[in-house]
């Protein structure tokens, strides 16, 4: 009797490996785009914070944005960064940049009595 695999028990197990490589590389691509995207939701949630957080400190000079409906105000990232509200450390997952590299702000809107916090790059 001889040992070893015919090539009919290769194939076999090629197209099996095939099969098994065709249904779970698209769940690893989709786990690592959904983490890619928390990430990057994570950064954005740190700097809305680091915003709202330095409007709150500033009440005064932020009131008309507060108290006016449809009004917007620009918050650099350097302010936030030099204030301490935010790290300048804090790294871009989208671009690998750290936020002092990238030199964005932050827009707050009053939509009718709601602050939106927009980041711009």
């Amino acid at each position: 009797m001889k040992k070893g695999f015919t090539l009919i028990e290769l194939l076999a197990i090629l197209a099996l490996l095939g099969v098994i490589i065709l249904v779970t590389v698209p769940s690893i691509i989709s786990t690592n785009q959904k983490s890619e995207e928390n990430n990057y939701k994570q950064f954005l949630a740190t700097i809305e914070n680091a915003t709202e957080i330095y409007i709150e400190t500033h009440a005064d000079k932020y009131e008309t944005l507060k108290t006016t409906h449809n009004t917007k105000e620009t918050v650099q990232i350097e302010t936030l960064i030099n204030g301490d509200y935010i790290n300048s450390s804090l790294t871009n997952p989208r671009t690998d940049k750290t936020l002092s590299e990238e030199n964005g702000s932050v827009t707050v809107t009053n939509k009718n009595g709601t602050l939106t916090y927009t980041y711009n790059q």
